[in-house]
């Protein structure tokens, strides 16, 4: 027993032993710190007299231990305070710019329906124009495809930017594609209904529609009839309209003069090209006013009525021939 206690006594006494040595190797690395205390000075301006505060050292070490952990906390905080702060006036900037682009895709809307009623009123004057340029219309199916047809929705990234969730950026397009092919068909429409208004126009300007002359009495019409020198039945090809000789003659279309010389039969004749197959002819005339190869309009003077040629008496012979065929002149008066 009393072996066990001398043990335990020397152990005991290695330990101290060791603390000891320990607390003198740390005091020769870190030697005493002694803290003095600060005193400050305050010179007020203008008034006499100093002030004097003393601050003691363990007060100054809590300051500097204080001043280290909270200048980061304030930094910390104040960055986070910057950062809220900008982070409000983007979403403030942002919530502006939406509205803004509410505003603008409600005036698109709004302009996309004008322009649909528009383009309404466009097909309804194609068809009345159509019905008066003896046009068939354009078939409904054609005008299907320039609407649109069946439109698939389809939603993108950016929709939820949109005032309403039935307003997407897909539809907008496609509206906008659809009266695209709407307006592309209108034009398509009237330049068709131009090309045939001026083949129209063309051939009226081209079909004989006045009198030759501006007074006169027909004798002798279209068909057949007893020749004046022969007294036999033949074919007549013309309209006679008895006139005083000198009687100003007039084209009854525009065309181009392709004869006007004399012949036994007719005398002295006029014959005008006016194209689309019309042609007309203008004989037994005392005087010729136009010369071969002239381009002329409906109106314009060609010559004077006369007796020349194979005629009994002053008269104008008339004829209007469409491809090559004789006509009847009093179907163009």
């Amino acid at each position: 027993m009393r072996r066990l206690f001398k043990a335990k006594i020397v152990t005991d006494m290695r330990i101290v032993s060791s603390m000891r040595k320990l607390i003198t190797r740390r005091q020769r690395i870190f030697p005493q710190i002694k803290l003095k205390s600060l005193k400050f000075l305050v010179l007020r301006e203008g008034r006499s007299g100093l002030r004097q505060f003393e601050l003691s050292g363990k007060a100054a070490l809590w300051g500097l231990i204080a001043l280290f952990i909270l200048t980061p906390a304030v930094f910390y905080f104040g960055s986070q305070l910057l950062l809220e702060t900008a982070y409000a006036h983007r979403v403030a900037k942002l919530r502006k710019d939406n509205a803004a682009l509410h505003r603008l895709v409600e005036r698109f809307e709004d302009r996309i329906a004008v322009m649909q009623r528009e383009v309404g009123v466009l097909s309804e004057m194609d068809q009345d124009l159509r019905g008066h340029a003896q046009m068939p219309d354009i078939n409904p199916g054609i005008r299907q495809v320039g609407i649109g047809g069946i439109m698939i929705e389809v939603r993108t990234d950016m929709d939820y930017l949109l005032p309403s969730s039935d307003v997407s950026l897909a539809s907008i397009t496609e509206r906008l594609d659809a009266l695209y092919r709407s307006v592309k068909l209108e034009q398509l429409s009237y330049e068709g209904i131009r090309d045939s208004l001026k083949n129209d126009l063309a051939r009226l300007r081209a079909t004989p529609s006045i009198m030759p002359v501006t007074k006169g009495k027909f004798t002798s019409g279209f068909g057949l009839r007893r020749h004046p020198y022969t007294q036999k039945y033949d074919f007549h090809r013309g309209q006679d309209i008895k006139v005083r000789t000198g009687t100003p003659v007039f084209a009854t279309a525009g065309g181009k003069v392709v004869a006007a010389r004399w012949d036994g039969n007719l005398g002295l004749y006029v014959k005008i090209d006016h194209g689309n197959g019309f042609r007309t002819l203008y004989g037994h005339l005392r005087r010729i006013g136009v010369e071969e190869g002239q381009l002329i309009r409906r109106g314009d003077r060609i010559g004077e009525s006369g007796n020349t040629g194979r005629s009994t008496n002053s008269h104008l012979h008339y004829e209007v021939r469409l491809y090559r065929q004789s006509q009847n002149p009093i179907n163009f008066f």
